[in-house]
């Protein structure tokens, strides 16, 4: 059963109130459990361990809220592990770390001057952060990071950095409202370790999960669940 079941007065009331997605989402998760088997011995352990709420009157009630993580977790890792590897080489660079240094100043004057002092080795960048820098960053001699790189804060600093050569002063330029001097100090390379793995994983399938609703939402049939064992 791929299409959504649109009745009943709670369907209403979310529609009212701006909430129908998080209904669709669980009707789909509902949909995906149907197609997962566990093992009689994992079910009937989850099934033990698990705390029901006096809501849970039905024994299949508990059993699905008992079992649900598992059954999510064994759908994602079947149809997103196998695109891993690719959607990782894809965003990679956005997941690396950066260390860099910055010194803002609004006079760009000034900071032109202490620009050509730094590249002329009178002056380190950090001593002329923790003076003249007019950002939070002062108070640790220009130093930010790490910080993932899809996480710098402005978008104009994130594509400096990730063309950056590790050491090498860009800058001055505008950025906002005031003016900024910056330096890659490390690059710290994303690695695929389990954890990452997991990470991916999960953004795979709320990527996809996300289309499937979108596509509930405009009247059509969500994609064919398919569960594959490993």
């Amino acid at each position: 059963m791929n299409d959504f079941p649109f009745y009943d007065r709670t369907w209403h009331l979310l529609v009212r109130s701006s909430r129908t997605r998080i209904l669709i989402e669980s009707w789909i998760e509902e949909q995906i459990c149907k197609s997962v088997s566990l093992e009689k011995d994992v079910e009937s352990s989850l099934v033990a361990s698990f705390a029901s709420s006096k809501w849970m009157v039905e024994a299949d009630d508990v059993s699905y809220a008992a079992t649900r993580m598992a059954r999510l977790q064994r759908f994602k890792r079947s149809r997103f592990l196998p695109k891993v590897e690719e959607y990782f080489t894809r965003t990679r660079s956005a997941r690396d770390q950066l260390i860099f240094s910055m010194l803002r100043c609004r006079n760009s004057s000034r900071l032109q001057e202490l620009a050509l002092a730094i590249r002329e080795g009178e002056l380190e960048l950090s001593a002329a952060a923790i003076r003249w820098s007019e950002g939070p960053e002062s108070a640790r001699g220009g130093r930010i990071g790490p910080v993932l790189a899809s996480n710098v804060g402005h978008p104009e600093l994130t594509k400096r950095l990730l063309v950056a050569v590790e050491g090498r002063l860009i800058g001055p330029f505008d950025l906002g409202d005031t003016n900024v001097l910056i330096r890659l100090d490390k690059r710290l390379p994303a690695r695929l370790t389990d954890d990452m793995e997991g990470q991916l994983i999960d953004e795979l399938y709320q990527e996809w999960i996300s289309a499937q609703i979108g596509l509930v939402e405009e009247g059509g049939t969500i994609d064919l669940i398919e569960y594959l064992p490993d």
